[in-house]
């Protein structure tokens, strides 16, 4: 068993063949998370992808599977004794800047509470779209269901109407701003991140653009902490569901995914979207709860998108809906869980 710390923000390793990775690097054993320090900067600006690509991660030695891992984790983790490894394969070669923000290892840390995703800040309702070069401080501790003293929180951040290829980074103090990137935006296309963010001053983060402007969506999935109540579990990734074999998933329709253990309360998942016809969202969230307007991944015509989730479970199963937007294919590939110990 074991729990987190978190110093204060990430920092940057870039790889053509080998990067952490935070599902696979670990052992078997249920572990907590601890989170690293920043290091060289990111790219000023991130261009789209030229070719299709997959990353899968495993541990090193072990065969990969069919399951593939986002194309951004917004972590990475590393137990003492095991070594992570990443498989690319694409149509030219490529460098992959990987930023490492923490690890899992036994009986050392915070453990995790996973929450209903709730949303605690959109700049297109209160406070307009974030500029260039500025900051903007949002309360995420002591609201939302995650308390006062949580230690950091996993948050989708989600950027929309963005005017310039730019990136988006959430830290914990204003005044230490780290050289890493949480979001890569782009204009006309509405893209989402999963990030573990420490809490800084006054239950808050600091998010920063560097160019431009774009407006910020953040959705809370999660909180760690003294009074966390789970460990995780990495696993070898694990497909869950394929609607590839099934058909696509409805506008406004739900798809219920098993196969996670019973006593399960947490998921970390690798949820891709394929496809696509029209702009739109997914949401993952607990089997038989009620769904809110928190998103998981945003969809885009003609591109495969993925994204690292981590959702609530219910009786080994979560739920998968599917916005307006258009019918989509959804792969769910399942990297650990979190168990209450």
């Amino acid at each position: 068993m074991s729990a987190a710390s978190f110093p204060a923000a990430s920092s940057r390793h870039r790889s053509s063949s080998r990067a952490s990775s935070a599902a696979a690097s670990s052992t078997a054993a249920r572990t907590s998370i601890r989170l690293g320090t920043p290091a060289d900067p990111p790219c000023a600006r991130c261009a789209p992808r030229t070719s299709p690509s997959a990353v899968t991660a495993t541990r090193s030695g072990r065969a990969a599977t069919s399951a593939s891992a986002s194309s951004s984790p917004p972590t990475t983790a590393k137990s003492r004794n095991t070594q992570a490894t990443a498989r690319t394969t694409s149509a030219v070669p490529r460098t992959s800047p990987a930023d490492f923000v923490g690890f899992y290892q036994p009986n050392i840390g915070e453990r995790f509470s996973p929450i209903t995703p709730a949303r605690v800040a959109d700049t297109r309702t209160a406070g307009g779209p974030l500029g260039g070069g500025q900051t903007r401080t949002v309360k995420v501790a002591g609201v939302n269901g995650i308390p006062a003293d949580a230690t950091a929180v996993a948050l989708n951040l989600t950027g929309t109407g963005a005017t310039e290829q730019a990136h988006v980074i959430a830290y914990p103090d204003p005044a230490k701003r780290p050289a890493t990137s949480n979001l890569n935006v782009e204009p006309g296309k509405d893209k989402s991140n999963q990030a573990i963010v420490p809490v800084g001053p006054n239950g808050t983060i600091t998010l920063y653009t560097n160019s431009g402007s774009t407006h910020v969506i953040l959705d809370a999935v999660g909180y760690y902490g003294k009074d966390g109540k789970a460990l995780f579990t990495p696993v070898v990734p694990k497909r869950l569901a394929d609607t590839r074999s099934t058909g696509k998933l409805a506008p406004g329709a739900i798809t219920n995914i098993s196969g996670l253990p019973a006593n399960s309360v947490g998921a970390v998942l690798n949820l891709t979207a394929t496809d696509t016809t029209d702009p739109g969202f997914l949401t993952a969230y607990a089997f038989g709860a009620t769904r809110t307007d928190a998103s998981s991944l945003n969809t885009i015509p003609g591109r495969t998108v993925p994204n690292h989730v981590t959702t609530p479970v219910t009786d080994g199963k979560v739920t998968v809906f599917n916005s307006y937007g258009g019918p989509n294919h959804v792969i769910t590939d399942l990297l650990g869980h979190f168990t209450k110990g």
